[in-house]
Formats: structure tokens, C-alpha cells, sequence
């Protein structure tokens, strides 16, 4: 049996039980516990058993704890795509949303329809132009319009190929001459 690397000082101990009795989240405290537990020796079955981690979530967590200390095992400020922007930004995102069309903060060459109202699309590009944020889910765009009390616009069906209504119209005029 291969000898264990992986020891902790009576200081990282404690440390590690000051961190544990401190959080408020449980995922923390289960990162601490099975590092904790690991580095006074006990065995990965019993670690497992007892904080209901696997094996390689726990060997990650040792990896994090020596190379950033408690602070590696702290659970991310934001989850997911809507840590992202602050709720300040959003507000302001609201204003802008309601203050502007997206035709007045998003190219021509950008936009994807021609609909006065705001699209997905539209709020992407306005949102990572205005604070550089771009997520990676569709839904987080719906979200915040839904938030900026903006109903969801779906790009109309036009084909591009097609002649626009007023092209079609002046052809027809110009037969009508002849």
C-alpha cells in the first residue's frame, strides 16, 4: 500500500476546523471536513461515507488546499452566468434596455433583424459591449429582459434572399409603367 503525501500540521488543522465551523455553505463545509479529515490520515472509504464525496472530488480538493490553502476550497463568489453582472450593472442594464432601441446601440451589420424591439441576439451584443459579459446560456438573456420587464422578441422568419416588400413593390410599379 502506497504511503500517503498528504499531511496536515496541527495549525492547518485547526485552521481547517475555524473555516469549517464559519461557513454557511454546506458544499464549504464538506470540502473542509474531507480535507481535514484526509490530512489527519483517515481512510478515502470512510471519508467518503461520512462527507459523501467521491474519491476524485476529494483528491482535487487536497490538490487546491496545497496550493491556495482554505481559500481554494471556498465556494465561488457567483454561480453560473448570473454572477456576472453586479445588481447595479443590471439596473442600469434596464435603463439602457428601456432608454435606447437596438438600432441606436447595435450596428446594422451586427443585428440580425430589423425589429425595433429587443432581441436575444440585441441584448448579447449590447451587454458584452457595455460591461464586457457574455454568457454562455441563451436563457440568462431571457432572464434579464424578463427582469427589465421586456418580453422575449423572436427574430422573424425572412428569408434573406428574398426581395424586400419595397423592392417588390417598385419592380411592380416600373411593369405597371411599361
Amino acid at each position: 500500500m502506497a504511503k500517503r503525501h498528504f499531511q496536515l500540521t496541527d495549525k492547518e488543522i485547526g485552521e481547517l476546523w475555524q473555516a469549517y465551523e464559519r461557513a454557511k455553505d454546506t458544499r464549504e463545509q464538506q470540502r473542509w471536513q474531507a480535507v481535514r479529515l484526509y490530512g489527519e490520515g483517515w481512510q478515502v472509504g470512510d471519508i467518503k461515507a461520512i462527507t459523501g464525496c467521491s474519491e476524485a472530488s476529494l483528491l482535487r480538493w487536497a490538490r487546491l488546499y496545497r496550493k491556495q490553502g482554505v481559500a481554494g476550497l471556498k465556494s465561488p463568489e457567483y454561480g453560473g452566468n448570473r454572477g456576472r453582472l453586479t445588481k447595479q450593472q443590471r439596473a442600469e442594464v434596464k435603463l439602457k434596455l428601456h432608454q435606447y432601441h437596438p438600432q441606436q446601440v447595435v450596428a446594422a451589420h451586427e443585428r440580425r433583424s430589423d425589429s425595433p424591439y429587443w432581441t436575444v441576439e440585441d441584448v448579447k451584443i449590447a451587454v458584452a459591449r457595455w460591461y464586457g459579459v457574455e454568457w454562455a446560456s441563451r436563457t440568462s438573456y431571457r432572464t434579464l429582459l424578463h427582469e427589465c420587464g421586456l418580453s422575449v422578441q423572436r427574430l422573424s422568419k425572412q428569408y434573406r434572399s428574398r426581395p424586400s416588400a419595397q423592392a417588390i413593390a417598385d419592380a411592380e410599379a416600373e411593369l405597371e409603367k411599361k
